[in-house]
């Protein structure tokens, strides 16, 4: 099961911090959250250990195992979230580019953090195993970087 949990709050001085881990690698993270946000989370009415469902009380991405036939198992993957955001980017008539969905906000919110220059602090905020996974973050934004240098070396030289 998948979402946010509100299990563990701990308090800092500017934010609270939630522990969760990453379905995909089991990685505990403490992601920061602001005062603002807690209080909002505080005020939706649970029904369960997570924080949202869907409309049917269901999680919104669940992962369901069903026999194959052959004493195998086949996993599907139901996830809500994606299907409703590309649903709402349809019917916004925004001109997005393909391939654009609910992932993506997760790579700019990336993109934004290794702005920071800190790919430890990217790969504990996404809940990668490995450095190389976020460093691709940081390298999306070194490449710009290069580019705003090498285009204000005109202007200098």
């Amino acid at each position: 099961m998948y979402g946010i949990e509100t299990r563990k709050l701990k308090s800092h001085s500017t934010f609270l911090e939630t522990a969760l881990a990453r379905k995909k690698t089991g990685i505990l993270r403490d992601l920061p959250l602001w005062p603002e946000t807690v209080k909002s989370l505080e005020k939706i009415p649970r029904t369960g250990k997570l924080v949202f469902y869907t409309s049917r009380g269901n999680p919104y991405i669940q992962t369901l195992v069903n026999p194959d036939g052959n004493g195998n198992s086949k996993y599907m993957t139901i996830n809500t979230i994606t299907t409703k955001f590309s649903r709402l980017i349809k019917k916004s008539g925004l001109d997005v580019p393909k391939g654009t969905g609910f992932y993506s906000l997760r790579r700019t919110a990336a993109t934004i953090a290794a702005r920071s220059g800190d790919p430890f602090a990217v790969q504990r905020l996404l809940g990668h195993a490995d450095l190389q996974m976020a460093t691709r973050y940081v390298q999306d934004v070194s490449a710009q970087t290069d580019r705003v240098i090498e285009n204000s070396r005109k202007y200098v030289i």
